[in-house]
């Protein structure tokens, strides 16, 4: 396989898992790449401080797109502010839950009864019954559950 293809290949495991289209990737790679640190590694961590994505990895929705539609339709708060936009930056101790019309919705409770498949990552802090999720820290490496190559997504974008 040619170089191009597996940098493609990793690119496209990152937009299909996150479901970004090709414009907000490119987004995230240009402002990671302004940073001083590693630029994959920036980036990803701008993946997953996503609203959608720390729903979902907070236990309140089982998948990614599940947790867009419960953002989408305002069901989620930030710092007790309605926002109703899945990439919207969630930023170290902020607070999203639910709101409190939709903390006994039918998807949620069945999903927090059943557990997260993923379990909640270490820079979040849940609390199912309280329907809250806290960011504590930024997101390490080691809590990115898809296997990727940040670094060929990198050399990909940097053509």
């Amino acid at each position: 396989m040619s170089t191009f293809r597996l940098q493609l290949q990793e690119k496209q495991k990152i937009r299909f898992n996150y479901g970004l289209s090709e414009k907000q990737l490119r987004a995230y790679y240009k402002r990671a790449s302004r940073s001083a640190d590693e630029t994959g590694k920036v980036m990803l961590q701008l993946i997953e401080s996503r609203l959608d994505n720390v729903v979902a990895r907070g236990g309140f929705a089982p998948t990614i797109p599940a947790a867009r539609q419960l953002v989408n339709h305002g069901h989620v708060t930030v710092n007790d502010r309605k926002v109703d936009i899945p990439s919207y930056q969630v930023r170290v101790g902020d607070v999203v839950s639910l709101r409190e019309k939709s903390r006994d919705l039918k998807a949620v409770v069945d999903h927090i009864t059943q557990g997260s498949g993923i379990g909640v990552p270490s820079f979040l802090e849940s609390d199912p019954k309280g329907r809250r999720i806290t960011v504590k820290t930024l997101p390490p490496r080691e809590d990115v559950p898809i296997e990727v190559e940040e670094r060929m997504v990198v050399e990909f974008y940097s053509k």
